[in-house]
């Protein structure tokens, strides 16, 4: 039932709450749906005579952007397409709704009660849903619990149609079986290795350098390289310009105080019943003496554990619950209340009083945010001054030393961002290069402009100027024979190990008498505790049992043997067969709920219009 939101997200907790992001609008055809930037009304979305307004989507976009995505900004998340997957998503949504709608599809009581008690992450570790878990979950991912309801009744509507027509999608279990003897298969083998020594080959003279250097010149090719200039804003370049006083230290912590108190807290143990009567027989026997737990376990079968929701806030508990157990004192029986659940009993173990942090206590905490804010802030003050500055014609040097700032220059920059010698930047030219947009900023500003201010995201900004570029050479012998003897040197390591090994193969079988076979491992070279695990496990399984194969990793040369073929176990099989069949047939059930969502698309007519939820978005980050 509620497949769609548990694969829809990275995060476990977030698997409750989000649906798969499909990847934009993909999955309908051009034609199928009626699209445009701005649409009538305040209407994103409609799909028969059902809508959403396009600040609905923006709050489910941000809500998504924050929750998965780490709260990058918006402006990146929109550039990344969060928007087109996020309406994709939301329109699929609705397209169901509508169809319920025309079917008079509805969402039971039952049905959300079956759902919330099959979802894991609300299950503890004996896989029984758990009341407490369910709390802390919807507390961290903040919502209440009427918002999760909204979402699962439209979860439980569009399974419903979607599995009217998919749950017949089905591959035999033969085919799962053979794909699992396939993946479980190992193998056992004898390794022998000869180690590659470049530092004990004889030193080549000059001649013989310049010889193997013609042969192989083209790997010496210099490609197109720049030298960029840059000046780099960040807050922490910033950091040591940011004096913070007493006061406004002081300030701070009374401006957040809320940051720096601990809430109260109650310890509750909760039972829930069907019924009001089995409750109130429940509240009865308790009231006439019985222990709490003891009730639980007599009318419910219910250990301590089950029924212990452990320490929470008021804005852990359901609106229901969380006024009459903060009100009440320690040891006190609340309710019957009535829940989603049904109706609950809940007994208040332990007050826990709230308290304060003194400011000495996070002065240094206070210094180090407050700190980095108001360096976030120069950054911001700066970058408008660099604007102006540019915008009147004044050189990056110019820029650099009205503000304070220093330039830098990364050398020699290809178009992948490596080297002369196509290795990659290390050190602090390593970060830089890495930067959002820095790359193609480099090499589509003209030599001698300086390019726009660029968002490199993270509260960090560039502005760079190509300064020199070199076109595609030949290099001489002088510019690489350090790197030609050492290529050289290699070359001849590898050919002497190799000569090695073949030599030694030429005594025959009775060469792995005395190796020690290797543990079982399987294709993936999962079993072997060995750097070149993978090429060992790709040698052993293309080859015959017996068969032997000299292969070379870089650093060694190896004589790999095939010496065993282990069959995986009928349980293995049989245990991953049922998860590849779940995958297969679920996959299969996707392809089936795809097409639907486009014969839905034309039923109902859908409309998007994006750009009004782009403009709401981009408004509120002005």
């Amino acid at each position: 039932m509620l497949q769609s939101l548990r694969t829809g997200s990275k995060s476990p907790l977030m698997k409750v709450f989000l649906v798969f992001l499909a990847g934009g609008f993909a999955i309908w055809g051009i034609g199928d749906v009626s699209t445009g930037f701005f649409g009538p009304g305040d209407k994103a979305i409609k799909a028969g005579s059902k809508s959403l307004s396009a600040l609905e989507v923006a709050q489910e976009f941000d809500f998504i952007r924050r929750a998965q995505y780490n709260s990058i900004s918006t402006g990146d998340a929109l550039q990344f397409g969060l928007l087109n997957n996020v309406m994709s998503t939301m329109a699929r949504t609705l397209l169901f709704e509508a169809e319920a709608s025309r079917l008079n599809v509805v969402s039971t009581r039952s049905m959300q009660k079956s759902a919330l008690l099959r979802q894991g992450a609300f299950q503890d570790e004996t896989g029984t849903f758990s009341q407490g878990r369910f709390v802390s979950a919807l507390s961290q991912a903040g919502l209440s619990e009427d918002d999760y309801l909204t979402q699962l009744d439209k979860s439980i509507i569009s399974q419903q149609i979607s599995d009217s027509i998919s749950l017949g999608a089905k591959f035999p279990n033969s085919i799962s079986e053979e794909l699992a003897k396939y993946e479980l298969e190992r193998r056992i083998a004898k390794i022998i290795s000869f180690d590659i020594k470049p530092d004990e080959q004889p030193i080549p003279n000059v001649n013989e350098l310049r010889d193997w250097f013609k042969k192989n010149i083209e790997n010496y090719d210099a490609p197109a390289l720049r030298d960029i200039k840059l000046l780099l804003i960040s807050p922490d370049d910033l950091k040591s310009e940011v004096e913070l006083s007493l006061a406004e230290m002081k300030e701070a912590f009374e401006q957040r105080s809320d940051e720096f108190k601990t809430p109260e807290k109650r310890v509750v143990r909760q039972m829930v019943f069907e019924t009001a009567e089995q409750a109130l027989a429940a509240r009865n026997a308790i009231d006439s003496g019985t222990e709490f737990g003891e009730v639980a376990e007599t009318l419910l079968g219910l250990t301590n554990e089950d029924i212990f929701l452990g320490e929470l806030t008021y804005n852990d508990l359901d609106v229901s619950m969380a006024d009459s157990i903060f009100n009440a004192e320690a040891g006190a029986l609340v309710g019957p209340i009535e829940s989603l659940f049904g109706y609950n009993l809940a007994i208040v173990d332990v007050i826990i009083l709230g308290s304060n942090d003194s400011f000495d206590d996070v002065k240094e905490q206070i210094n180090v945010t407050l700190g980095m804010e108001k360096a976030i802030d120069l950054v911001y003050e700066k970058i408008n001054l660099i604007e102006d500055a540019l915008g009147t014609g004044s050189t990056l040097e110019e820029v650099a030393l009205q503000n304070g700032l220093t330039t830098q220059t990364i050398n020699n920059l290809d178009k992948q961002g490596n080297n002369i010698d196509g290795e990659a930047f290390v050190g602090p030219e390593s970060n830089i290069i890495s930067m959002t947009d820095f790359l193609e900023t480099s090499w589509s500003t003209d030599i001698e402009e300086v390019s726009t201010l660029i968002d490199a995201g993270n509260d960090t900004f560039f502005v760079l100027k190509p300064i020199k570029e070199a076109e595609p050479r030949k290099r001489s012998f002088e510019e690489v024979e350090e790197r030609v003897t050492s290529d050289f040197l290699l070359e001849i390591a590898i050919a002497s190990a190799k000569l090695k090994a073949q030599n030694h193969m030429r005594i025959g079988p009775s060469i792995f008498e005395d190796i020690n076979p290797t543990s079982p491992f399987r294709r993936s070279g999962v079993g072997l505790d060995n750097s070149d695990a993978r090429l060992i496990a790709q040698t052993a399984f293309e080859q015959p049992i017996d068969a032997a194969k000299i292969v070379e990793t870089g650093k060694q040369v190896l004589i790999i043997k095939t010496a065993e073929i282990v069959p995986a176990s009928e349980t293995e099989v049989t245990d991953t067969a049922a998860f590849y069949l779940s995958q297969l047939n679920l996959a299969a059930s996707k392809n089936i709920s795809d097409a639907l969502s486009v014969n839905l698309s034309e039923r109902h007519k859908l409309e998007l219009y994006p750009g009004m939820v782009q403009q709401l978005l981009v408004g509120q980050n002005n």
